[in-house]
């Protein structure tokens, strides 16, 4: 039992209670498994920090790979952040689609994204980039805050910057996330196939574009409010910067194939690249996202492809723009109905300390695709 053995009864119980909870599904070695922490990761089965007590995830479960488990045991805290990222990472991805026809759906299983993620489209791709962003965004901050044993600010920017500023503070550890969210996310990654190549390609994009949207910050020092000199450290952008470009970049994401040096000479890893499928096209960019395969138009349900549909969904009939009623709803047209709706309104602060308000009725209008 190792350290089991050292928990009280009650908390055994619930550990186990949650760890058998898991579907026997997470067995099977899929891409993107490692997803699945986002609706087990919590107080109960994380890896502590603790000195004195170290709670281990199940081995038999296999939800995440042994160099994954291996990679949370050495940074002890660093899989509430892993599983902070990741639920920012759905947040963001369901934000950026809300008005598209396909909007991000999750599931409450292990398999988080649905069957999408089985398909080489551009969909797919952004999840990818979108959770590997997220892993690296997360841990980057997590080691400024102090909640990861293993890692700090990164105070190698030192020193003199300009005339009227220094290097100083606590810069965001971005190093650190993208080494770490290289080793914890790409491991879960198996094959030598298009689709091995596509998933590579776009977690790295995903941390990329992390990277490259940091910013610097500064505070003034000086007499009187003056800013006769300024301390500056590098801050991560918020994941929702990071969310419109990928976003961008998923609109003009590039469709690719397996590229040929056409030699024989060429060695296995050399031939393990991906080109552009029309050659005239550049080939793909770090920063580009990258799929294979054409979408769904996501119009219908298809239990096949797993793609909801779009009937009951709100749309905009005002709106030429994909959450318009005539895109969205994909030609079927759609319904029209008024909703009343009770709100708190004309709210007056009384010191101290109370809020009063009023309920003001409403009708709302409501268009429904067919």
């Amino acid at each position: 039992m190792g350290h089991w053995g050292l928990l009280p009864g009650w908390v055994s119980a619930t550990l186990l209670l949650a760890l058998a909870a898991l579907p026997a599904a997470l067995a099977a070695n899929s891409s993107g498994r490692w997803w699945g922490i986002v609706n087990v990761a919590s107080s109960t089965n994380l890896l502590t920090d603790s000195k004195s007590l170290q709670l281990v995830l199940e081995p038999s479960l296999q939800l995440l790979s042994r160099k994954q488990r291996r990679l949370i045991r050495q940074n002890p805290g660093i899989l509430h952040s892993v599983s902070g990222g990741l639920q920012s990472a759905v947040r963001e991805c369901k934000w950026q689609f809300r008005n598209r026809r396909w909007n991000c759906p999750t599931a409450s299983g292990p398999h988080l994204f649905g069957k999408i993620v089985n398909r080489g489209c551009r969909e797919t791709a952004f999840i990818f980039a979108i959770t590997s962003a997220g892993v690296t965004h997360s841990v980057a901050r997590s080691c400024s805050e102090g909640s990861i044993e293993s890692c700090t600010c990164d105070y190698r920017r030192r020193g003199p910057g300009g005339p009227d500023w220094h290097w100083g503070g606590c810069s965001d550890n971005i190093d650190f996330g993208r080494l770490f969210g290289r080793e914890f996310v790409d491991s879960g990654e198996k094959g030598r196939d298009l689709r091995f190549l596509m998933n590579l390609h776009n977690n790295e994009a995903g941390r990329t574009t992390v990277f490259s949207e940091m910013r610097q910050e500064c505070k003034c020092h000086g007499m009187s409010g003056s800013c006769t000199v300024r301390t500056c450290w590098m801050r991560l952008p918020t994941l929702r910067a990071v969310g419109d470009v990928l976003r961008d970049r998923f609109d003009g994401a590039s469709r690719v194939l397996y590229g040929n040096r056409g030699s024989n000479r060429a060695s296995r890893a050399e031939l393990l690249r991906l080109e552009p499928e029309d050659p005239a096209h550049k080939p793909p960019s770090p920063h580009d996202l990258v799929y294979f395969e054409k979408s769904p138009n996501f119009c219908t349900y298809s239990g096949r492809l797993g793609t909801a549909g779009t009937a009951g969904r709100a749309c905009n009939s005002s709106s030429p723009a994909l959450d318009g009623c005539e895109l969205l709803c994909c030609g079927r047209g759609h319904r029209t109905r008024t909703q009343r709706v009770t709100e708190r309104c004309n709210c007056t602060f009384h010191w101290c300390c109370h809020v009063s308000c009023r309920n003001c009725t409403h009708t709302r209008v409501l268009h429904e695709c067919l």
